[in-house]
């Protein structure tokens, strides 16, 4: 199986550099521009499958996709980015500031940590892995607009990777990361992005 993996585009949220999971924020206007990139670069592809987040920033982005190429959408739970509970909708600093204590042990075990009011990076590889099992016995394409942290966890499962190893990899706002998985072995065959050249 080819399995396609796109981040959704730039959001406001994205611009001001909060932490953000399951809040919803708007496409800025470099995100809605990079719609039409993502969709092009696919031009060449059969795509079997569309899965995506239900969250906005990642439905609109997988209904182009789906639209354009008359693929239906299936929107997966297990997709949603990282619940990131109290540090939600703020910046870095500003958690650091207000949860001092809390956000002090997430930097110092960012795998592990339980966020409060939220879920910790190994809990998202859990569903994540889950998924995965799910969807590679299957041929074809199949493309998955989701989230950083997500796409991190399914990096660290496709490609037998340690979960502190998925932090050497910048998944970009738009970015297409492309995986061959056969017999229980994953490939990367490439990673670009709108603004990667």
């Amino acid at each position: 199986m080819r399995l396609i993996f796109i981040r959704h585009p730039e959001t406001h949220a994205n611009v001001r550099k909060l932490i953000y999971g399951r809040t919803e924020s708007d496409y800025s206007e470099k995100g809605k521009n990079s719609i039409r990139w993502v969709v092009e670069h696919l031009r060449e592809r059969t795509i079997s499958g569309i899965y995506a987040s239900p969250l906005k920033r990642t439905a609109m982005l997988a209904d182009s996709i789906g639209t354009e190429y008359g693929v239906p959408v299936r929107f997966r739970d297990e997709l949603m980015e990282m619940d990131f509970g109290v540090f939600e909708n703020l910046t870095p600093e500003e958690a650091a500031e207000k949860y001092d204590q809390y956000y002090k042990a997430f930097m110092d075990n960012y795998t592990d940590y339980m966020i409060p009011d939220g879920e910790s990076f190994r809990g998202v590889y859990d569903r994540v892995a889950g998924f995965m099992q799910e969807i590679i016995a299957a041929d074809g394409t199949c493309v998955i607009v989701t989230h950083g942290m997500v796409i991190k966890a399914a990096l660290a499962y496709l490609l037998d990777l340690g979960l502190d190893d998925v932090w050497h990899f910048n998944t970009q706002p738009a970015a297409i990361i492309e995986i061959e998985y056969r017999d229980r072995y994953g490939v990367l065959h490439g990673l670009t992005g709108p603004d990667m050249g």
